[in-house]
């Protein structure tokens, strides 16, 4: 059994959502939060041309204590259709980027992406680090992001 409702999308519709047959748009700009005590979350919704397919939003988030451990996803019908984990540990992996694909079955797997800035295990993230892999991850999920659509946490 999986983490996530199975079925919530098809292989299919992952792909074309992965795809520029999707036209997926972020709309506005971003949103930010302070979740929790110190948890920066910031969102921005994004549009596709697919009909059975709802509003879905792109999401980044990190927690002060850790800045250089950045969290991104894609979500689609309450899942991630992509996920990203900056600097973060899964299985065998200790503090490494990595991303994970949804699975119809509810699952999910992970792979080491090449396409994401590297973001230095430190306590001070340099200005411009969030935006840019927010950016590369928008990129490789074939989301359009709309000019002047990034704000500074806090804003």
């Amino acid at each position: 059994m999986g983490r996530y409702v199975p079925d919530a999308l098809t292989t299919q519709t992952i792909e074309v959502l992965l795809s520029d047959l999707a036209r997926a748009t972020a709309v506005g700009e971003m949103s930010w939060s302070v979740k929790k005590p110190r948890t920066h979350e910031g969102q921005i919704e994004v549009r596709t041309a697919l009909e059975d397919c709802p509003v879905g939003r792109l999401r980044i988030y990190w927690v002060d204590p850790r800045p250089d451990r950045i969290h991104v996803a894609y979500l689609v019908n309450h899942v991630p259709v992509r996920r990203l984990d900056v600097n973060d540990s899964h299985k065998d992996w200790v503090n490494t980027t990595h991303k994970h694909r949804y699975l119809p079955t509810g699952a999910e797997d992970a792979y080491i992406p090449d396409d994401i800035p590297h973001v230095a295990l430190v306590p001070t993230v340099p200005p411009g680090t969030y935006q840019a892999v927010f950016e590369a991850f928008a990129a490789e999920c074939r989301v359009t992001l709309p000019e002047g659509y990034w704000t500074e946490p806090g804003r």
